[in-house]
């Protein structure tokens, strides 16, 4: 029940209108993640103008981990903006 009382909290939280938000934001999606729907960061991003970097790897909601190579290097320059 903990899990599906998360999932039905976060899928009920509208965090933020897309007008409301002041701050430079990076979007980190996985293409293919099975614990969360990377469609409504991607819809999040557009609204904002956010770049979104999307993990290739197949290790899901883990990807960030599996990627860090890749993502660290892009995650520093957007910070060093």
């Amino acid at each position: 029940n903990d899990w599906l009382r998360q999932l039905q909290a976060m899928m009920a939280i509208d965090a933020a209108k897309p007008q409301r938000v002041k701050a430079r934001m990076l979007i980190v999606v996985a293409k293919q993640d099975h614990m969360v729907n990377p469609g409504p960061a991607r819809d999040f991003a557009a609204a904002i103008h956010a770049p979104v970097i999307e993990l290739e790897s197949d290790c899901g909601h883990q990807s960030p981990g599996c990627e860090k190579d890749t993502l660290y290097p892009r995650v520093r320059a957007f910070l060093d903006q």
